[in-house]
């Protein structure tokens, strides 16, 4: 795993013109056979067939951080100051745990569930001032903080022995590892293993192959980069024409195909003019299968 790497690049093409505000939570809905996303300031989750093209979107009424499909058919989502349980056919919400109600000035961010179906998931100010968000663990019945002073609380995931979780607090501008116990969900030994050098740069969201490369969304780099989770070596970069990346997620056709979101937020006129494809979804198959992120267990 640690023998040198070919640096490979790859381009991405638009998917969908969505005009997304702050697209973000890409997660491959296997069952559906749909990639869903959300626009955060557009307050609503969406998911799109990469086949047909075909999309459907819900409103929901306040911002919402991110989607993960739940294992009885409805999808949960991390909104500002909750989470809920949606029924997108019908648009019912019923809500599961309040998130720092102590904080009106916070919300949800990134968030992800581990292979037992805990949902891990990340708050912040939301103007992104100072250290105010923490990240938690919520598994259906009792929401347990599990890092404090969190900045922005962004892209989350594990490895595939489930031993390895990475992390990345955008404004720390790394990845960090930890130690991860699936049993008790509890993670240790932290490590920075990756420094995001490049000028205007930000780690965004972040997904993970089979080959446990990591592929993160650089916001204001127009790409995703892949990185060598063992070496921190950059190996891999992903052109988007649109300068704000946001998240990303593998599936599709042999889960092979990463779907990108960006974001038309932090643009001026002439930066929406030269990248009009900004808050668009991309895609781009990459030849290199993903792993499939986990739904959330309603039932532990």
């Amino acid at each position: 795993m640690n023998k040198k790497m070919t640096m490979e690049t790859w381009k991405a093409l638009p998917l969908c013109k969505t005009e997304l505000l702050l697209g973000e939570g890409a997660h491959w809905h296997s069952a559906w056979g749909k990639f869903l996303y959300v626009d955060i300031e557009g307050k609503k989750v969406g998911c799109i067939d990469p086949i047909t093209k075909i999309t459907e979107e819900k409103n929901v009424g306040e911002r919402i951080g991110t989607v993960v499909p739940a294992d009885n058919g409805s999808l949960v989502l991390a909104l500002e100051s909750s989470i809920v349980s949606l029924n997108f056919d019908t648009g019912e919400q019923k809500e599961l745990i309040k998130i720092e109600v102590e904080k009106p000035n916070n919300r949800s961010n990134d968030g992800k569930c581990d292979a037992l179906g805990r949902l891990w998931i990340g708050t912040m100010h939301e103007e992104a001032k100072g250290a105010e968000g923490a990240l938690y663990c919520f598994d259906g019945k009792s929401l347990i903080e599990k890092m404090s002073n969190r900045k922005v609380s962004n892209g989350i995931c594990w490895s595939k022995d489930n031993k390895t979780m990475y992390y990345i607090d955008s404004f720390d501008y790394n990845i960090k590892r930890y130690d991860f116990d699936l049993t008790n969900g509890t993670i240790s030994n932290e490590s920075v293993i990756v420094e995001v050098t490049e000028p205007g740069f930000t780690p965004d969201g972040m997904t993970i192959d089979e080959e446990g490369m990591l592929w993160v969304a650089m916001w204001g780099g127009r790409c995703v980069n892949r990185y060598n989770a063992f070496t921190g070596e950059l190996v891999g970069k992903v052109e988007v024409d649109a300068p704000h990346v946001t998240s990303c997620a593998f599936g599709g056709n042999g889960m092979q195909q990463l779907l990108i979101t960006t974001a038309r937020v932090g643009l001026d006129e002439e930066q929406l003019l030269q990248y009009p494809d900004s808050g668009s979804l991309f895609i781009v198959d990459v030849g290199i299968r993903g792993m499939e992120m986990h739904q959330f267990a309603l039932q532990h």
